[in-house]
């Protein structure tokens, strides 16, 4: 088998752009039906139903809509590896779980990364890195909106844009894909 990369992750996440909060329990694989601010997702849903002691359902889900992408990408063990070893829906505990690993980043984002943003006072926010360039980073996002800028609870999956300096990021997560193989 073969060395896994982050492109997988990436065409996952790229695909759910355009996903909706639920307001309840109903239709959550519709990317439309039943929109709602009570954090019911798919993502939710499923994650909760592999991990039921770390990820709750329904609860706010950026860190699981990640977490998500990379279990769709790459099967249970083989994410857990690539997210510091773990999954985890809470931002702070995602961003000390690579932070452990000392595969945490201030700077020099590369597409596949898990970007960490803060607010006043901690981690609020994560999304996953699609593309950067000499002065942007783009990501996909999930529980944010399309308004510019950090949304930490927004109801969407959404492909965004920052400056690379933009003060609210606070770092960026990076899996070892190079250490994984590509069997699920």
């Amino acid at each position: 088998m073969g060395k896994v990369t982050c492109e997988a992750v990436i065409h996952i996440a790229r695909a759910e752009i355009g996903y909706i909060e639920k307001a309840s329990n109903n239709s959550l694989d519709s990317k439309k039906a039943n929109a709602g601010f009570g954090n019911y997702t798919k993502y939710g849903r499923d994650m909760h139903k592999l991990y039921p002691a770390v990820m709750d359902f329904p609860a706010p889900w950026c860190d699981c809509f990640v977490d998500w992408c990379f279990y769709k990408a790459y099967g249970v063990s083989n994410a857990k590896a690539l997210l510091g070893g773990n999954f985890d829906d809470y931002t702070v505990a995602s961003a000390q779980l690579y932070k452990n690993k000392g595969a945490y980043y201030k700077n020099n984002p590369k597409a596949g990364d898990q970007i960490f943003f803060r607010n006043s006072t901690r981690i609020c926010h994560t999304g996953l890195v699609t593309k950067v360039t000499g002065t942007h980073v783009y990501t996909i996002e999930g529980n944010t909106s399309s308004e510019p800028g950090v949304i930490p609870n927004g109801g969407c999956v959404r492909a965004k844009c920052y400056a690379l300096g933009d003060s609210k990021i606070d770092g960026y997560g990076r899996p070892n894909y190079a250490a994984v193989n590509a069997s699920k």
